[in-house]
């Protein structure tokens, strides 16, 4: 397929839709590695509750994440609304989890809303 076929900013629905993929692994990641009690984590330095608590969102953050995806890929509407919705989530939980692991909470917060503007700037492209 010729570039110049392609509809405008379908490079960039795929980029987004890619990077939410790339999103929920990273969440399921996340998720396991609090789980397991990483060395990495730390439960005294978390807002509220504990890291199994945080284990259990993230790792079902991740996996509606993954869900999502394909339905994104699909360029189902409900995709991209479930799309936008649930990086919205991931980075509130991002915010609460920052204390514990700052630099990843930002990387993750950072594709979240690069993720989010993908989906919303060629909302054209979902049906």
């Amino acid at each position: 397929m010729e570039a110049s076929s392609r509809p405008k900013g379908e490079g960039t629905v795929l980029f987004a839709a890619t990077l939410f993929l790339v999103l929920g692994i990273f969440n399921c990641i996340d998720g396991i590695m609090a789980l397991v009690g990483d060395d990495h984590f730390a439960d005294n330095e978390l807002f509220f509750a504990n890291l199994t608590f945080w284990g259990i969102v993230m790792l079902a953050l991740g996996a509606f994440q993954l869900m999502t995806a394909n339905l994104i890929f699909k360029r189902s509407a409900n995709g991209q609304v479930a799309g936008i919705a649930l990086c919205c989530f991931s980075l509130v939980a991002q915010l609460f989890f920052l204390p514990v692991f700052p630099i990843w909470s930002i990387i993750i917060m950072t594709i979240d809303v690069m993720v989010i503007w993908g989906l919303c700037v060629y909302d054209e492209h979902f049906v």
